[in-house]
């Protein structure tokens, strides 16, 4: 009996201390939550309300920042940006992960969950909630989205005391590399994914390499559908205008359904190689099922594209592409008198209006790719080596910098860093591990 008793005992303290542990965890845990609301509260300019948690992060953020239109007259005109801020622990590194467009909810980052990090997910000035009032166009540049980024990192760094990394996809991993441009110490690395590096509104280099990239075969078979495409248009069109009607697409903006048509198909390609949803045997070659082509074609997605809801969407990435971080454009030529309308293909039809004929300040362009190739650090660049984006990225000079070319053979611009194998995995960590470890 003296044995159980002693036992018994043994048991009861043991959950008497689990009872306390616990009791102190969940105290900790909100002491820890109540300074975090309190050093945010302290901040100028700042509004935040509480978001779902989710994953391993303990507290999730909604921030609205107070930026000004014009970083170089802060008493002029604001407007807010929107940012997320998804918390760890204050001591643990920081992912700035930038979004080129909307940020219409909370996205967690690849980057973020391979380093065990906090994460301050940004929208892109003139998108989603982050509009001025006024909608002055020659605010949104990229030195002035830069100077956004700059305001918030300051900010937040009086919170976190663990090195930043920037990051972002596409347009945003264009930003990324944009905003190390201007602010090359706000951040110990840098990882933008897919980000070309664009010389003009309509980058010729975009076009050599479509006629490259891939198999021969590959290229014949798309070439071939779009030609069916273009020569089928009295079987074709109705089909179109159907799927068309279906999915509530206009194009207004464009000039019509004829326009839209062939633009499509001149898009195909590009979409094709871009984003692989489809594999070359998945290509189409008949038309006696006109329905089963507008799936193909809507799988591809390069109709949506021109539609009048896209483009007033995406309406600050053309003004950008075509001022400043370029786009790219369709060659006709090999189509020859197929092409019954698009004869000068271009996105100015997207610009805003009294913009229509803005320059592209291609000197920016050329600077910034100087500075990468010469005086850069910790950057990790991801491609996908069958994007058509990869064909305007990055090109770095070996030897100049310690910067990362990661490229996936045969990739798209769905590439990630877990796209890649293990010991080039490992290679990515090793280096963004060292760069960002702690003095």
């Amino acid at each position: 009996m003296k044995i159980l008793k002693e036992v018994l005992i043994f048991i009861i303290f043991l959950s008497f201390s689990g009872i306390v542990n616990q009791s102190c965890q969940n105290t900790s845990r909100i002491d820890e939550n109540t300074q975090l609301i309190e050093k945010l509260a302290q901040l100028n300019g700042v509004e935040f309300s509480t978001e779902q948690a989710e994953g391993k992060y303990k507290q999730v953020y909604q921030l609205m920042i107070e930026q000004p239109l014009d970083h170089n007259n802060p008493e002029g005109e604001k407007f807010t940006q929107k940012v997320y801020l998804s918390h760890l622990d204050v001591n643990k590194p920081v992912v700035l992960s930038i979004n080129g467009y909307s940020a219409n909810k909370n996205r967690i980052s690849e980057l973020a969950k391979l380093l065990d990090a906090n994460q301050i997910y940004v929208e892109h000035r003139f998108f989603g909630d982050s509009k001025p009032d006024n909608y002055d166009w020659n605010y949104l540049n990229i030195e002035q989205a830069s100077a956004d980024y700059h305001h918030i990192v300051a900010l937040l760094k009086t919170i976190y005391h663990g090195k930043w990394i920037s990051t972002g996809i596409s347009k945003g991993g264009q930003t990324t590399i944009f905003y190390r441009y201007y602010y090359p110490n706000d951040v110990s690395a840098s990882v933008p994914y897919v980000a070309p590096l664009n010389f003009s509104a309509q980058d010729p280099r975009v076009n050599d390499f479509l006629k490259n990239v891939g198999t021969k075969e590959c290229r014949d078979k798309i070439f071939a559908f779009q030609k069916i495409f273009l020569t089928n248009r009295d079987k074709l069109m109705p089909a179109f205008k159907k799927n068309a009607e279906l999915k509530g697409y206009t194009f207004n903006l464009l000039g019509g359904i004829d326009l839209a048509y062939e633009y499509s198909i001149l898009e195909y390609s590009f979409a094709f190689w871009q984003w692989q949803f489809v594999s070359c045997n998945e290509i189409p070659t008949r038309i006696d099922e006109p329905d089963k082509i507008m799936e193909h074609l809507n799988k591809v997605d390069c109709i949506s594209f021109f539609s009048d809801e896209s483009v007033n969407y995406f309406r600050p990435f053309f003004y950008q592409g075509l001022t400043e971080i370029g786009m790219y454009t369709y060659d006709t030529k090999p189509f020859g008198d197929l092409i019954k309308y698009a004869h000068n293909p271009s996105f100015k039809f997207t610009m805003p209006k009294g913009y229509e004929n803005a320059p592209f300040n291609e000197k920016l362009m050329r600077s910034i790719n100087k500075w990468l190739q010469n005086d850069s650090k910790n950057f990790v660049f991801i491609y996908g080596g069958n994007d058509p984006w990869y064909s305007t990225g990055v090109r770095l000079i070996k030897g100049k910098t310690n910067d990362l070319m990661m490229v996936k053979k045969g990739g798209s611009h769905r590439t990630r860093i877990k796209s890649f194998t293990l010991d080039e995995q490992k290679q990515i960590l090793d280096s963004l591990n060292r760069w960002i470890k702690p003095d």
